[in-house]
């Protein structure tokens, strides 16, 4: 079957972005290199696509093409503690952590797209698809799901870290989806599962503000760098942790880059069997610091070994945000951290680690080229959500953070850190 063309919308940003083209079982998925790679979340923009126009013309290619990737969807598709998972693989180009994993965000445009797919063709295949993606948001993260029980509430994650990164437009559109999948579905559970997350984002939208910067943030976690320097010996690691208050600790193990994980650089460290040493007297740590404490800081809580007594110095690399992220121009920037004393034998050490250097660690949004424009993707999909929601609840935080937020746009034309991109979304 030779599928229809997209829409001119879908058409452009799949020449600037996406690089759509289609598998043998008719599954959408993006050309990299010489290669078609499987994108899970493809598949729910082309059949939002055809689906539209389908919706619109009443043309049966449409239909049929809405049928052929959302059953190719299905196939791809596991089942997984009596639900219905796309994973992403780790043997993806699309997967950049250390583990298989889905994703909450996936996972509700899929249950709301083939809602909305049962609604248009009437096959009860698609409804039942859609239930059983559906209970996959209510798997715990600790049963290898992605539903995440804070102090302040339930939150669905759009892809697993520790701690838990709260990305805001995942979130946000994550339970946009559920709420749509509610409605035509007649779904309590689900219904009572997006209010329930909504709340818990509202109690938590004041930790997304970057007002500074006339902008929001993407996530509320993000890396910081750590150096280690220690005087006259090397030293043992016995145990590191970071610990965010209300959310508990996160371990930090070995690796030889920060995947959304909290790490000591291979590089940068002695490996004597199981156990782990400064080398040259120096460690370096990558850590994933959250904001989900503020103002409370983050600790880092290590148990060392010193053949003798010393001293243990800690510097802090302070993030530094960039609109087009070219944090590689910049000039690193260190803040040291007061010098702790070692005494020969086991030490228990628990450092905070302040806020000040760290302003920028959850970063705000940054802008992506589209041809030769760069747009804010994410900032204009929180307002968009901001007053989506606002307009479902009239919750008068929503709207405090939507006008607040509208209003730093147009700030950004004024700033000289904003020069050369676009205040105007993508479309």
């Amino acid at each position: 079957m030779e599928m229809p063309p997209f829409t001119p919308r879908l058409s452009r940003i799949s020449k600037d972005r996406y690089n759509i083209s289609f598998l043998a079982d008719g599954y959408p998925g993006k050309i990299v290199g010489e290669k078609v790679e499987p994108h899970p979340i493809y598949g729910i923009y082309v059949m939002r696509d055809y689906l539209y126009q389908f919706k619109k013309t009443k043309d049966d290619r449409y239909k049929q093409a809405v049928i052929r990737v959302a059953e190719a969807a299905i196939k791809r598709m596991e089942p997984f503690r009596d639900s219905l998972v796309f994973w992403y693989r780790m043997d993806s180009v699309f997967n950049s952590t250390s583990k298989a994993y889905y994703s909450a965000l996936t996972q509700s445009y899929y249950a709301e797209v083939f809602a909305q797919v049962y609604e248009a063709i009437e096959e009860e295949r698609f409804l039942q698809a859609a239930q059983q993606v559906y209970r996959s948001l209510k798997i715990p993260v600790q049963d290898g799901g992605v539903m995440h029980l804070s102090s302040k509430g339930p939150s669905i994650q759009e892809y697993p870290m520790s701690p838990n990164g709260y990305v805001l437009n995942g979130w946000f559109s994550a339970i946009s989806a559920v709420a749509t999948y509610a409605r035509i579905v007649g779904d309590e559970d689900a219904e009572r599962f997006w209010n329930d997350n909504l709340q818990t984002l509202i109690k938590m939208l004041p930790l997304y503000d970057a007002p500074l910067l006339a902008n929001s943030r993407y996530a509320l976690n993000g890396i910081a760098t750590v150096k280690l320097r220690v005087q006259h010996t090397d030293i043992e690691f016995k145990q590191v942790d970071l610990y965010v208050p209300e959310e508990g600790l996160s371990s930090v193990h070995v690796a030889k880059k920060n995947l959304y994980e909290n790490i000591m650089l291979t590089s940068s460290i002695t490996l004597k069997g199981d156990s782990v040493f400064t080398k040259n007297r120096r460690a370096t740590l990558s850590l994933l610091i959250s904001r989900y404490s503020y103002p409370l800081e983050n600790e880092l809580r290590m148990k060392l070994f010193s053949p003798k007594e010393s001293v243990l110095r800690l510097s802090l690399l302070a993030p530094q945000y960039a609109p087009k992220r070219e944090i590689d121009k910049q000039s690193p920037i260190y803040h040291e951290l007061k010098p702790i004393p070692l005494t020969k034998g086991i030490n228990h050490i628990s450092i905070k680690l302040p806020w000040k250097p760290l302003e920028n660690v959850a970063r705000a949004t940054t802008f992506k080229q589209f041809g030769s424009d760069w747009h804010n993707v994410y900032h204009h999909i929180h307002l968009n959500r901001l007053k989506h929601f606002y307009e479902l609840t009239n919750h008068p935080v929503l709207l405090h953070y939507y006008e607040k937020w509208s209003k730093a746009v147009v700030q950004w034309s004024e700033m000289p850190l904003y020069k050369g991109v676009k205040t105007a979304p993508y479309k």
